[in-house]
Formats: C-alpha cells, structure tokens, sequence
C-alpha cells in the first residue's frame, strides 16, 4: 500500500473522499427507508414544518405554501407554530386549514 500511495496519493484521497460520500448517502438512505414509512399521514403538530407535513401527506409544499398565503422562500424551517404566530391565528385553525388543503388535494386526484 505504500508504494501505491506514494505514487497516488490524489488518487488515494479521491477514493477516500468518494467511499466516505458513498457511505453518508448510502446512511441517509437507509434513515429516510426506515422513518418515512411509519410516519405517513400524522397527525398535524406546532412543531412540524411544511415541508415535513407535506412529504408526510405525500403533497407539494407549494400547495401546503399557498393555502397558508405564505411565500415560498419563507416557509424554509418554520415551524407551524412560528408560522400561526406570524399570522396572529392559534394554531388548530392553522392546522384545519392544511387539512382542508390536504382533503382537497387528495379528492382532486
């Protein structure tokens, strides 16, 4: 190996690198296989971000965006209780409305 390794050693670093990006894909993966499933359809919480409520409901965050009348940049890491907080509404009218948005999608298709 150390002659290898003398005579590469870029080579030796790119494979490193390329293994170490493999085996963080391949944990990421195999994270989103085994949570995803068993968390589809929750019930809405505060602590949920659009983003999170719409890979759950298996919905586009733009249409979860535009029911709440907020932009699409802005959604980014909001909680949805930090987003009825913006709004100055409570929180279950924030919620029954992404549930009616959800309805409503999921009878359109």
């Amino acid at each position: 190996m150390k002659p290898f390794w003398k005579d590469h050693k870029i080579l030796v670093v790119g494979f490193i690198a390329a293994c170490a990006l493999t085996m963080l894909l391949l944990v990421s993966l195999i994270a989103d296989l085994v949570y995803w499933p068993k968390h589809r359809n929750v019930e809405i919480s505060g602590w949920m971000t659009i983003g999170y409520v719409a890979h759950s409901y298996d919905v586009e965050k733009e249409l979860l965006s535009d029911a709440l009348g907020i932009e699409a940049d802005l959604r980014r890491h909001l909680t949805l209780k930090s987003i009825a907080q913006a709004q100055e509404i409570s929180l279950p009218t924030l919620i029954d409305t992404l549930q009616t948005a959800i309805d409503a999608e999921r009878a359109a298709q």
